[in-house]
This record gives C-alpha cells, structure tokens and sequence, in this order.
C-alpha cells in the first residue's frame, strides 16, 4: 500500500494491541489485519441486530401498517417479504467484513473510487443522524407520555443521548457487549405488551383497498418495511470485520440474516396488532401513547413502559457507532470516538426539530434511506460480481489503484434522480413525483432507484474497466 494515499487519521490509528476483544478502540476505517482479527464469537453478529431491532421504533413501523389499508393479515405479508428481502442485502454484506477487515463505507471505494466513496460515506452519516433523531423522538416521547408530562421531551432526550454515547464511543467489542444481552429483558417487556392487549386485537381486520391502490399500498408500506431494515446495510461490515478471515461465510450470512429478520418480523407484527386495538374511526396515535393506553395504570405497567423507551438505545449504539466511520471515510480527520460524541449533538439538535407528527416522519423518513439505500446496493453487487468477489485489498486507500468511480457515481444520482419522479412524500415533505399519479398515489421511489442503478451502473462500469484497467 502507499502510505502517501492514505489519511494521516487512519495511519495515526493503525496499532491497536493484537488480540484485545475488550476495551476502547482506538482504531478508526484503517483495514484489521488478518493477525488482529479475533472476534470468534460469531453469534454476536446475530444479537447485535437482534438487540437493534428490538426496540420501540420497531414496533412503531408495524404500526404504520394503519394507513395502508392492507388489514391485519396483508400487512403481515408486506412485513415478511419486504424484510426477508432487506435481510438478504445486510446478511451479504456481512459477510465481507471477515474477508476484508474493512467497514462498509471504505469497501465502497472498490466501486466508487477513493474521493467518488465520499458520497455514500456523506449519505451515510446524514443517515445515521436523521434516523437516530427519528429513533430518539419516540422514545422520548414515550418518557413524556410515561411521566405524564413530569419529564418534558428535551430531557427525555437528553438522556437517551447521554445513555447511547456512553456505549458507543467505546467501539466495536463494547459495542458487541452491550447488545449480545440487550434484547433479553426487551422482549421480556414486549411479551408482555402483547400478553397485555390480549382480547383487543382484531386479526379479522379486513383489508380496505383494492386494484391500483392496492399495488400502491403494498410498495408504500413494503418501501417502508425495506427502508428499515436495508438501513443497517451500509454498517453491516461494520460490525464482522474483527472476526477471522477464515471465518465460514455461511455462518455470518446466517445469524446476520436471522437477527434482522428475527426481530423485525416479531416486533413489526406486535405493532400491526395493536393498531387493530383501536377503534374503526380512530386517528393512529404516537407509538408511545398507543402503548400507554393499552397497558393503562400500575407499577408494571410504569416500569414497563420506562423500559420500552430506554430502549431505543439499543438501535441507536451501532448507528452512531458507524456514523463516525462513515464521517472518517468522507475525510475528517477526528478520532472515531470524537465523533461519535459529534454524532449524539446533531441527531440531539434533529430530534426536536421532528417531535411533531411522529408517525409521518418515521414513514417519510424511512422511505428516503430506502431511495439511496436501494440504488448504493444494487451498485455494490454488481461490483461484487464483476469482481467475482476478489477485492485487491492492499488498494484500499490507494486512490491511483482504485476505479476512477464515475460510473458509480453517475449510477447513483441517476437512480436517486428517476427515484425522484416516483415519490409521494406530500405529507413529510410537500413533494409529489408525477410517476405517483400514475400508480394511484404510491411512492415507488425505492424499486426506481434500484433498477435505475443497476441499468446505469454495469454497462458504465465495464466501460470504465475496460478503458482505464481498474
């Protein structure tokens, strides 16, 4: 490799004490080498996203399910299929931790190029902070409506920051630790949320749509199913690049693939249930609430619904762990734990800009990390095949060796620009692609970014291949 392409931080960071699993990390993107690489403990991967799905905000997107008419049983089909397809993407990935020793944003570079990688790095880390501000919302709402208003929303934030950042800016193995228990006592309390609405729910609820916007439901709240999960995407390496390059792929791919989609589907469900507790002519009330009611008064209930909210901690540690990977990988030459700390005060600062109309904002906002998500994938995989997997790792920071990128880049602003024309976010953001008319209404934005990508991105990059060998 040459020292001269790589960044001061990442060289500054290179040294972490071989065979330490514990402790703070003072490593940043830099690759692990296959010598340093000792996390065995391969079910850690499937708790980490079991425990990062095992949270309120889980629950909250099922029940997004109330506007999209499906009822009760179509939603559970959305919710399977749009997760199992997600959990396909991020259990892939996952693999390729083990067999690089590098975090998700610098493999991009393998398709994006040195300085091209920057884009998805910048996404990613807007990312990561308007989905923790969504995320920390509802949980603090969840303390307001806990507390009766004793604890105002900006405290309840406050703490759910202050808890996170104290996980987070340890690192990696910490990181691990913290959720390979954390979805215990969580699914504890969701049981019991379950258990409590029991003789509410309504599984008969019928489905309310039919032809055209029937197909505009199912990808509207399937976009949304998909955004969620297809989140941790652009982390997934994140978290397997400590383990063995020898390390069976088989093994990552299933208990990545199984901790997605365990606790998705669980909690997703959970939250389709209960909004068929309401009543016919009900308005879909915050998540916090909707459980507030169901639980009603006590000392269980109070501990319960305290807990719940805690627990959003356990979504927002990976996400503002890898914000400051992604942030490195756009350049900034600050320690990784710095920026975590960094991280907490923007999505802070975003989270009270969103506290009105929760519901609307975790849908629009979910549906928008579907558009770019989708189309970064597609351009990922393609590369993957392209390469048929053998990545030349000593170039990772090397920008002379590294693909010029432009044909990724082109791939992904035209996916996210016919993505555009598909939009329907008139309630988030006042704004209307044309090709949602045209589908009564749906947003179609992620399969349009998908497929635009991918068209673009495989004839352009083996152009690019072709004319400059790299």
């Amino acid at each position: 490799m040459e020292a001269g392409n790589i960044s001061e931080l990442e060289q500054a960071s290179v040294g972490t004490k071989p065979g330490t699993t514990t402790g703070f990390e003072v490593t940043g993107i830099e690759r692990i080498g296959e010598d340093e690489r000792h996390h065995t403990q391969l079910a850690d991967t499937m708790w980490l996203w079991w425990s990062a799905n095992s949270v309120i905000a889980t629950v909250a997107l099922g029940a997004l399910s109330f506007y999209s008419g499906l009822g009760f049983w179509g939603s559970v089909v959305v919710i399977l299929v749009f997760n199992a397809l997600a959990a396909l993407l991020v259990a892939f990935l996952s693999t390729l931790g083990p067999k690089t020793g590098l975090a998700q944003m610098p493999l991009s570079r393998f398709a994006f190029g040195f300085q091209g990688a920057k884009l998805p790095a910048a996404f990613n880390a807007l990312t990561g902070i308007g989905w923790n501000a969504v995320n920390s919302a509802i949980g603090a709402s969840l303390l307001t409506a806990w507390s009766g208003g004793a604890i105002p929303f900006w405290v309840g934030l406050i703490i759910l920051v202050v808890a996170t950042v104290l996980v987070s800016t340890f690192g990696y193995f910490i990181v691990h630790s913290f959720e390979r228990f954390a979805w215990i006592p969580m699914f504890l309390l969701f049981g019991y949320v379950f258990f409590a609405g029991t003789g509410h729910y309504h599984v008969d609820l019928p489905m309310t749509v039919a032809g055209l916007p029937l197909f505009a439901s199912v990808l509207t709240f399937g976009g949304t199913v998909f955004g969620y999960a297809v989140g941790w995407a652009s982390y997934a390496a994140d978290y397997t690049r400590h383990q063995p390059a020898n390390t069976s792929s088989k093994k990552v791919f299933s208990y990545s693939f199984i901790g997605i989609l365990g606790a998705n589907i669980v909690l997703e469900i959970l939250g389709t249930l209960l909004i068929t507790s309401l009543a016919p002519t009900a308005a879909l009330p915050d998540t916090g609430k909707l459980i507030v009611d169901l639980l009603g008064n006590g000392p269980i209930a109070s501990i319960v619904i305290l807990l719940l909210a805690i627990s959003i901690i356990s979504n927002n540690v990976p996400t503002d762990y890898s914000f400051a990977l992604s942030v490195q990988a756009v350049g900034v030459r600050v320690k990784r734990w710095v920026l975590t700390v960094v991280g907490a005060l923007c999505y802070l600062a975003v989270a009270l800009l969103v506290q009105s109309n929760l519901n609307l904002n975790l849908q629009g906002f979910l549906l928008l990390m579907a558009y770019w998500l989708g189309a970064w994938c597609a351009i990922v995989l393609i590369e993957h095949l392209l390469r048929k997997g053998q990545y030349p790792l000593d170039d990772y920071a090397n920008a002379k060796k590294l693909p010029l990128g432009i044909a990724a880049i082109v791939a992904l602003i035209l996916g996210l620009a016919i993505a555009a024309l598909g939009i329907n976010q008139a309630s988030v953001i006042g704004y209307e692609g044309p090709l949602s008319h045209l589908l009564a209404d749906a947003d179609i934005g992620f399969p349009l970014a998908i497929i635009t990508a991918s068209i673009v991105y495989y004839p352009l990059r083996r152009l690019e291949m072709r004319s400059k060998g790299r």
